[in-house]
């Protein structure tokens, strides 16, 4: 998973054309400090995306620089210290982030994805949650995936059901949430309910012309196993070899199967 929102770099492009007529100079006397700073971030977390880390710094640097009390600025550059590496110093930006406007959902999201990754899942959960709650969050189906996620990680399936549901309602191309909750219902026993899951994941993958991964095959031959549907289990299982024959998923179909 990106550790930052998707921002592509057509956005980008077009916010560039649109603030950013001439120079870095222009910015700071035609546009107020406020629209300024949020145009610096978003360019920041531009070139974070496309692996520009010197011109992501330098466009998070001069946000800050304008308002060193910014919540957004701050937790850009948590993410920019997070890819690369630096965790002390990624941290410090997210509690910053967080200090300064604890009603700012990205930075909760953000830190709350960072806690995850540091194994924090409590902490993570409940910074994640915020975002799910805002309405207004853009990345809110998102949050919901990951909230999910962060509910799986603490065995709490109830909560991690209905969050990956609520994720799928929001939108129900969120293959995220429908092969987990494949998953779920599979360690539950509760194949028809996997299947139907599975059927969901199937046409979205199928409408949008993406391939299976290994995981998401090998839930396909332990449902057709389940429900005894031998073409199904053989189509899948024939997919799972040809594709991912190195995979954790084929080894384990071979092991089921008492092949060598």
């Amino acid at each position: 998973m990106p550790i930052f929102q998707k921002l592509t770099l057509i956005t980008v492009a077009l916010l560039l054309c649109a603030c950013v007529t001439t120079t870095d100079s222009r910015f700071s006397k035609k546009a107020s400090p406020e629209k300024a700073v949020e145009s610096y971030v978003a360019l920041g977390l531009g070139y974070l995306r496309s692996g520009d880390m010197v011109m992501a710094r330098r466009k998070i640097e001069r946000a800050l620089k304008i308002d060193p009390d910014s919540a957004g600025a701050h937790n850009a550059m948590a993410l920019f210290w997070q890819e690369r590496g630096e965790i002390d110093l990624a941290r410090k930006e997210f509690v910053k982030a967080v200090a300064l406007d604890d009603e700012y959902s990205p930075a909760r999201y953000h830190y709350g994805r960072f806690l995850m990754s540091q194994g924090q899942l409590q902490s993570a959960c409940e910074h994640i949650k915020f975002a799910t709650d805002d309405i207004d969050y853009a990345g809110r189906v998102v949050a919901h995936e990951d909230l999910g996620l962060c509910y799986g990680a603490r065995q709490e399936w109830t909560q991690a059901l209905d969050t990956f549901e609520k994720a799928w309602q929001l939108d129900s191309n969120s293959t995220v949430s429908s092969l987990n909750l494949t998953k779920i219902y599979i360690d539950r026993k509760r194949f028809d309910l996997a299947s139907r899951w599975y059927q969901r994941f199937e046409s979205v993958i199928l409408k949008h012309k993406v391939k299976h991964s290994a995981q998401s095959l090998w839930l396909g031959v332990q449902i057709a196993m389940a429900t005894r549907d031998k073409k199904a289990e053989a189509r899948y299982a024939v997919q799972l070899k040809k594709r991912f024959p190195r995979s954790q998923e084929f080894k384990q179909y071979k092991r089921l199967k008492g092949m060598k």
